[in-house]
């Protein structure tokens, strides 16, 4: 899991619902505008359309929740957390979806903030009103295990699992924030758990999966693979060349990225699992192509880590002084990225 991008995505779809049916009455044209601007990831021009939407009195709940999304873009939890509660104040006391969606922002930005305990309350506020929500108990989960509260974080993912017993990427996503704070072996169990209770009603690619990451790596593959021939998509894909990857056998994981591109299309995720097989290899030209390949295609969800993978190339080629003003860069878009920080002191001295 991806916690930079906790969250997020939670309602996908939600905006569109929004926008068409919670306004003022009057057309929502700058929040609409602004949205779109969001999925290009041009937050600044988001927030002239939001402003001007104010102007317009265009639905300010809807607005002051579009708001804190761009703030939450642009890395500023601060405003985002000011601008949710904002969205929060406008609500006439009846609470609807659009009101929990927003405590779900909410908790996001407080948790990227740094404010695990605020992110935890906002989720309790949630389960007070909805328990039976396994989600909230999740996030909550990682909430409290990033203050330390370990007894509590598995309380609350045990909860989650056991109101969505059938969510085996919660059983993964669980294993992988246990083994970040220490505990890998507890998170084994999960995936234990998962496989042991699930295993009929499992496809071959949620097996796969939790094979990989039980380091059952020669499993993952025959699963993963099956799960290809039966439905290639750009998912299986990526799981199964990662699964290559991990048997050490990188040329082949690199045949299933090109085969893919070649006859599906493009994926900048792909290019991105691509431009690492290229770097394991030592064919660093080729790793800086895939990787410029998947930037041009301006995919916000893995743009970071294609510009990180493009400094490491230039770093191997032994381009320091180009890895040095790329990292100065990316530092600029991602300042809350302490391995970059460590990279960047490195490569000022070479």
């Amino acid at each position: 899991m991806n916690l930079r991008k906790m969250t997020i995505p939670l309602l996908a779809g939600f905006v569109l619902f929004s926008c068409a049916a919670c306004g003022s009455g009057k057309k929502s044209t700058n929040l609409q505008a602004g949205m779109d601007y969001i999925e290009s990831a041009e937050y600044d021009n988001a927030l002239t359309c939001f402003d001007a939407g104010e102007a317009a009195g265009e639905d300010r709940e809807l607005l002051y929740r579009a708001k804190g999304i761009a703030y939450i873009g642009k890395m500023q939890y601060g405003d985002a957390v000011d601008a949710f509660l904002a969205a929060l104040s406008c609500c006439d006391g009846t609470l609807t979806s659009l009101e929990y969606d927003i405590n779900y922002y909410l908790a996001t930005a407080y948790y990227k903030g740094g404010d695990y305990l605020s992110a935890f309350d906002t989720y309790s506020a949630i389960l007070a009103l909805k328990p039976k929500e396994a989600q909230a108990y999740y996030l909550r989960g990682i909430s409290a295990i990033s203050m330390g509260y370990h007894d509590q974080a598995v309380s609350d993912f045990d909860r989650a699992v056991s109101l969505n017993k059938d969510n085996y990427s919660m059983y993964i996503d669980i294993y992988l924030i246990l083994d970040k704070y220490g505990f890998s072996q507890e998170g084994q169990t999960y995936l234990e758990n998962a496989m042991s209770a699930g295993s009929r009603s499992m496809s071959d690619y949620e097996k796969g999966r939790i094979c990989y990451y039980m380091g059952d790596y020669e499993n993952a593959c025959t699963y993963l693979d099956n799960a290809n021939k039966a439905n290639t998509n750009e998912t299986i894909v990526l799981e199964l060349g990662k699964a290559y990857e991990a048997t050490g056998d990188v040329n082949f994981a690199a045949s299933i990225y090109v085969n893919y591109l070649s006859n599906y299309g493009e994926s900048a995720a792909i290019y991105n699992q691509l431009g690492n097989c290229k770097l394991a290899t030592g064919d660093y030209q080729a790793a800086l192509d895939a990787i410029a390949s998947g930037i041009a295609m301006n995919n916000m969800d893995v743009m970071q880590t294609l510009k990180y993978n493009e400094i490491v190339a230039y770093e191997y080629m032994g381009d320091f002084k180009k890895a040095c003003v790329l990292m100065e860069n990316y530092l600029a878009a991602y300042p809350d990225d302490e391995r970059a920080q460590r990279e960047y002191e490195f490569l000022r001295t070479r």
